[in-house]
């Protein structure tokens, strides 16, 4: 006879309780003898109650339904919004939490409840003398509310560089939200701007998914109506304030998320200020290029940036703020500049106008997730001189560590 065993547990929103969720779950197997789905049990688990924490900012609700043949775990929180999948890039650290669900589980499922809020649950195994489910790329959704909409429009949306900043938004929010977290245990006060700053940022995350596609398209720049629900538009400055003191954090060296791009902190500026000029009606202000300050430089020993100085090869030292730090006599004159004038700008200055995007996207990829399609690798691509005309180089580019986990970026340009 199968030995069924039920546990519930109502947790705080606060970091230790996914730790705490995870060792219910253990404890539940154990007990069911059900511990060869321990591990992605406590896995997927984890994950939904962090979602929880982060996005919810409610007590959760934990339910552990076990025997040896299967079980069932579901995460109940006071927030209405339903979680989706993110079509972020497949190295990405962020966003994966719904695909995780889908791959791994038997069977799930996210569900609005009538009094607020949502429940989000997955089974493992098989109940005996019911059908396996009928398995869909979707997140299977009963009961959504009807909700009152805000239409808004985002015009001359740079794609690649939308993309790269929502998905370092979603990072850079869920690891200070949970360092804020952490400060609320200790004080006892709470910060609602976190919460609130989850929300918005979700609500445009699932207005704006089409900017994903055509990303992968390789579309330059779009014009998209965003559909969010009326309740999120005041939170938008929230989202917008929240994610610059995020940005504090993480220069002061307090996040593991690298501090964000100006480029980034531009589109993060426009995108959430423009839904809260249209939403007084006001008309939409396409995007345009914006100056931003300078982002401080990532020290680098005096060493390493002699090593590129002295190089007879043209080559260019940069480092994790995009911005040029040393450069090789050889470099300036391939591109016009003297060193000393190169030194201080930023990267973008020798990459042609029609690529920046790109680059700053790809170098706000390689920050969050380690990955690069060109490091290490020679490829060809334009550079520009100061004269404004473009020569074709070889570019090798290679990271230095240093004590600085991101370390110093040299490339060498060698004429094609």
């Amino acid at each position: 006879m199968a030995i069924g065993v039920e546990r519930r547990l109502t947790l705080a929103p606060t970091p230790e309780s996914a730790r705490t969720a995870r060792r219910l779950v253990a404890a539940v197997l154990t007990t069911a003898r059900a511990g060869h789905f321990a591990d992605t049990a406590t896995l997927l688990t984890s994950e939904l109650v962090t979602n929880g924490i982060v996005h919810a900012h409610t007590d959760l609700q934990i339910v552990v339904d076990a025997t040896p043949t299967w079980v069932r775990v579901e995460v109940v929180d006071g927030n209405p919004h339903l979680p989706v999948r993110r079509e972020y890039d497949e190295n990405a650290s962020t966003g994966r939490g719904m695909e995780m669900v889908e791959l791994l589980a038997d069977e799930f499922g996210v569900e609005a409840l009538e009094e607020d809020g949502k429940r989000v649950w997955f089974r493992l195994g098989e109940v005996p003398g019911t059908p396996a489910p009928h398995r869909d790329a979707a997140v299977g959704v009963i009961g959504i509310p009807e909700l009152a909409i805000t239409r808004a429009q985002l015009q001359a949306v740079p794609v690649a560089l939308y993309c790269a900043w929502q998905q370092h938004a979603e990072a850079l929010l869920r690891e200070a939200t949970l360092v804020a977290l952490d400060h609320t245990d200790e004080t006892g006060s709470e910060d609602e701007a976190y919460p609130l700053a989850c929300r918005a940022l979700a609500a445009l995350a699932d207005a704006a998914s089409g900017l994903f596609p055509a990303r992968d398209a390789e579309v330059l720049s779009a014009d998209i109506e965003l559909e969010l629900p009326a309740e999120s538009v005041p939170w938008f400055p929230v989202l917008r304030d929240v994610l610059a003191r995020a940005t504090v954090l993480a220069v002061a060296g307090k996040l593991l998320t690298p501090p964000s791009l100006p480029e980034i902190m531009a589109v993060r500026r426009w995108v959430c200020d423009e839904i809260a000029r249209q939403s007084l009606g006001l008309a939409p202000t396409p995007w345009v290029d914006q100056a931003d300050e300078q982002p401080q430089p990532v020290a680098a020993s005096e060493s390493s940036l002699d090593d590129v100085r002295r190089s007879p090869l043209a080559q260019i030292g940069a480092d994790a703020a995009n911005r040029i730090v040393a450069v090789s006599a050889a470099a300036g004159e391939l591109l016009g500049w003297t060193p000393e004038e190169l030194e201080g700008r930023r990267l973008v200055t020798i990459i042609p106008t029609r690529l920046r995007d790109r680059h700053v996207a790809g170098f706000s990829r390689y920050l969050l997730e380690g990955t690069s399609r060109i490091l290490g690798q020679p490829t060809a691509v334009p550079a520009l001189r100061r004269d404004r005309k473009e020569i074709l180089v070889e570019l090798l580019i290679e990271r230095r560590l240093e004590t600085d986990a991101r370390g110093l970026f040299v490339a060498t340009l060698t004429p094609h």
